[in-house]
């Protein structure tokens, strides 16, 4: 996927990286993986023959959305998290390097993790094959949540956090909002109702008492599987402190009866409801704004996002189209 946020590097530049965080290896073979959204990244081969992946940030004067804000220090921050208070399979970290020294933007070296992406391989498994999998990453996703903060928000951003939830998720919204002015963004709905009926649900937001770590973006191009056995979890980027809810397995549109079985959650009171809706929203609007922001080649993004915002009537069911994050 072509995206103007994507920093690309030279093979001289990769093998420099690579010395600092293995100074008694070569680099012998060098692949970009080309499905992410967002950063550069690549499959590079040591001289022991180890694989390891390389991922790099966008330069420091790139134009990207307010949340994607010191995102890749999120990353980082939350699977060395998740590796250290839970079982969920994460990839190890070798080295993250943010002082710009030997690269223009912050990258770090991590585990390349067997097997290919859930969404790589769907056609070829059982329906059996499925659901396990789908199960086990409801299971996987409550351990993630699991893992509590000090605060809600985003972790690489100290300006969008806060000690309560609502004016935090309020001021994400708001950001992306304003996101959408600086690009002229037509969203398709009316915002000051928008924000009239946010305020309204207020309440159904105070039950969040407790920042959870969520990972966010947990479709099927982050799930890696092999054999039909899940063997990693990748793309932390977009993880928060905030409300479980916020997870792809609990969207609106979407859900899977596996997945809410292995989460351990069947049901959802009146004002789970509401905020899963809410956190519905708050995905199209950013979706609906990366077309314009990373220059995708179509605005088919666009056009289903503000689509599923006009369907959505901000408190009201959505339409069940599936879809969500794309990979980064």
């Amino acid at each position: 996927m072509e995206s103007i946020t994507k920093n690309r590097k030279h093979r001289a530049d990769i093998e420099c990286m690579m010395c600092r965080a293995f100074p008694e290896m070569r680099v012998t073979q060098i692949d970009e993986l080309k499905e992410g959204y967002f950063n550069a990244a690549y499959d590079v081969t040591l001289s022991d023959g180890r694989q390891v992946i390389l991922k790099i940030a966008p330069v420091s004067d790139a134009l990207i959305m307010s949340y994607e804000k010191n995102i890749m220090f999120s990353e980082v921050k939350a699977m060395e998290l998740v590796k250290a208070q839970s079982k969920v399979p994460v990839p190890e970290i070798y080295m993250y390097d943010s002082g710009c020294s030997v690269c223009d933007a912050p990258y770090f070296i991590m585990e390349k993790i067997p097997g290919k992406s859930l969404s790589a391989i769907n056609q070829e498994l059982s329906d059996k094959e499925k659901s396990d999998i789908m199960w086990l990453i409801g299971a996987y996703t409550r351990q993630i949540n699991s893992i509590t903060g000090t605060e809600f928000g985003y972790p690489g951003q100290p300006d969008i956090r806060g000690n309560c939830w609502f004016p935090t998720f309020k001021k994400m919204m708001q950001l992306a909002v304003a996101d959408a002015k600086k690009k002229e963004i037509d969203l398709k709905i009316d915002i000051d109702e928008l924000f009239l009926r946010l305020d309204a649900d207020e309440i159904c937001f105070h039950e969040v008492q407790i920042p959870r770590l969520v990972h966010w973006d947990l479709w099927d191009g982050n799930i890696f599987v092999e054999k039909g056995k899940v063997t990693g979890i990748i793309d932390f980027e977009r993880a928060i402190w905030g409300d479980p809810l916020m997870e792809v397995g609990f969207r609106s549109y979407g859900q899977s009866i596996d997945f809410l079985e292995g989460y351990g959650k069947n049901e959802f009171t009146l004002n789970e409801k509401k905020r899963i809706l809410w956190y519905d929203i708050y995905l199209f609007l950013l979706v609906a704004l990366e077309y314009k922001y990373r220059k995708y080649e179509t605005d088919e993004t666009y056009k289903w996002a503000t689509e599923m915002l006009l369907n959505s009537k901000f408190t009201s069911s959505v339409q069940p189209v599936y879809g969500c994050f794309h990979k980064v």
